[in-house]
């Protein structure tokens, strides 16, 4: 048993360690410096990463510690088995000794002879079974150990992940705690998604769009453009103040979560009365209410589950980055295929040119063949008109003395230029 103390005190040890660690560790200034963008993005990223390992961690943890209870348990049941089948193999031994005392008073060496033998073979089967009962507990106790020095590495590994997300969660806490540096978050986030959706080209942000309603002058966070002409708003001026308080402090959570519902109702009540789409161009009446904290929106829907419904109602529809993402690509997929009908509606139109271009091409090009067909012709006759007016002269001259030599007669050009199919072929 002494291996079972060991480890429970070894637990608790760490139990108290870490309650020390959290008794006395420094608390957090209220007043922090401004986070960069790129800063607070590094946190939010490193804080999700910390927490998927320290979940795992847990897990682990929470695994280790089960298989070491089993272990236990079995180590304890063994050594309860170990010691019954001991105490009666003593008592065997006993009743054995016994029983070969009076046999060595009524027989003779011979018969106790045999009779030890026949008492060493029904011992034989106990004797190897304990033997492999100690095996097996010795093989546990090592088991045990081993695991034991696993869980106090794991330990270790999670008080120092749990240590390290504690001050990057509060680090990220008191920036989102700043209204500009929450604000700004949030529109960090937003960019990050319309890049991701392969949008940018697609969406104009606050710095670019001004919209002017009934209630007067307004500026969403972003304008998505959707194919054929039309444009949605999309805010991420979302309230995390009131949630943010709930998750670092337990006494008044409940009261906090309230808040936050609250908080969240009336951002898209007062989104409802802006009405955006009054101001943008063949605009569907629907604004969307962007919230960059998936657990946020499900600690509101929790507590208040016809949000969702009650928004759309009032043309808000509130979107969590994985929804969002969802609308930025299938408006994705709509431009490429206006693209590609655009790009379609080109081809058609320079093929149409191009049979034009080739049709003014062919015609020229009939016309050059029938001059050349003509000045073909013309030659011929000169060359016959050479031939019989002015070669038969030239002749008689040189039969006369009058000069030496012949002229000959050039060859007439029998071959005619071929003309493109679809031309009047004139003679």
């Amino acid at each position: 048993m002494e291996p079972v103390s060991l480890i429970v005190g070894i637990v608790v040890g760490v139990a108290l360690g870490a309650g020390v660690v959290h008794l006395t560790k420094p608390k957090q200034s209220t007043a922090p410096g401004p986070v960069s963008d790129g800063g607070v993005d590094v946190l939010r990223t490193e804080l999700r990463t910390a927490k998927e390992e320290l979940k795992a961690e847990r897990a682990d943890l929470d695994e280790a510690r089960k298989e070491l209870a089993t272990l236990t348990e079995r180590e304890r049941g063994l050594q309860e088995k170990f010691a019954e089948q001991k105490a009666l193999l003593e008592e065997m031994q006993t009743k054995l000794h016994e029983s070969f005392d009076a046999a060595s008073r009524k027989a003779l060496q011979d018969n106790n002879k045999i009779f030890n033998e026949q008492a060493e073979e029904r011992m034989k089967p106990l004797r190897e079974q304990l033997t492999k009962q100690e095996e097996l507990v010795q093989s546990l106790a090592k088991e045990r150990t081993k695991q034991f020095g696993e869980i106090g590495e794991l330990m270790k590994t999670v008080l120092a992940s749990n240590t390290a997300l504690q001050n990057e969660t509060k680090q990220l806490e008191s920036a989102l705690k700043r209204p500009d540096q929450r604000g700004r978050w949030g529109e960090v986030q937003l960019q990050r998604i319309v890049e991701m959706a392969g949008m940018t080209e697609h969406c104009d942000f606050s710095t670019q769009t001004h919209t002017e309603t009934e209630s007067g002058a307004h500026r969403p966070d972003m304008v998505v453009h959707l194919p054929g002409g039309g444009s949605i708003a999309v805010d991420s001026k979302v309230p995390l103040s009131s949630y943010l308080d709930a998750m670092e402090n337990d006494d008044q959570r409940e009261e906090l979560l309230d808040r936050h519902v609250k908080a969240v109702q009336d951002r898209w009540k007062e989104l409802a009365k802006k009405a955006y789409w009054d101001s943008l161009d063949h605009s569907p009446e629907v604004v969307v209410m962007f919230i960059p904290v998936e657990s946020a929106l499900t600690a509101a829907m929790e507590r208040k589950p016809t949000m969702h419904a009650d928004a759309l109602e009032n043309k808000v529809l509130i979107a969590t980055p994985t929804l969002l993402i969802g609308l930025l690509r299938t408006a994705a997929y709509g431009w490429r295929q206006e693209a590609l009908a655009d790009n379609a509606k080109k081809i058609a139109d320079l093929g149409k040119e191009l049979h034009d271009r080739i049709g003014t091409f062919v015609g020229h090009l009939g016309k050059v063949g029938k001059e050349l067909k003509s000045a073909t012709d013309a030659y011929n006759k000169s060359v016959s008109s050479l031939d019989s007016r002015l070669l038969v002269t030239s002749r008689k001259l040189s039969e006369l003395g009058v000069s030496e030599g012949e002229h000959s007669t050039p060859d007439q050009v029998s071959i005619a230029p071929s003309l493109p199919s679809g031309t009047d072929n004139e003679d």
